[in-house]
């Protein structure tokens, strides 16, 4: 009777390991989709960006850029990545003494044109255009 729980024991312990590198190879492909600047993968990233000592009231700004990546497959063979920059800040003591000011900023739209296919271990993106839009 003592062999059959060890029986299950490493059956167990086997499965876990399999299950185990598994998700280790899962892990180190999207850490290559995620450095890759033109995979076919969805990311929202934040940046964050503070400033102080500004004019002469020694103001401060914050700067949170909201950074959506969104691939768009275009055909069986080629995609569309489109890439926003949308700052929202939020600045005290800039205009005028205990003054605070918040809203968005120029936002910036992007977009490549990329292979869905690695050739030679290579994968191109071209044709870049941008369009900028703001209250200046």
């Amino acid at each position: 009777m003592s062999k059959i729980p060890n029986t299950k024991f490493l059956v167990c312990i086997l499965f876990f390991s399999i299950i185990s590198l598994h998700a280790q190879d899962d892990a180190a492909e999207l850490a290559k989709k995620l450095a890759n600047p033109i995979a076919s993968l969805i990311s929202v990233p934040f940046q964050n960006n503070s400033d102080y000592g500004i004019g002469d009231l020694k103001g401060s700004r914050n700067t949170l850029n909201f950074q959506p990546v969104i691939p768009i497959s275009i055909n069986e063979n080629l995609n569309m990545i489109g890439r926003v920059v949308l700052p929202i800040v939020t600045q005290n003591n800039i205009t005028g003494v205990s003054e605070k000011q918040s809203g968005l900023s120029d936002a910036v739209v992007s977009g490549f044109f990329s292979t869905k296919n690695t050739k030679n271990g290579f994968t191109w993106g071209a044709c870049r255009f941008s369009y900028t839009h703001g209250n200046r």
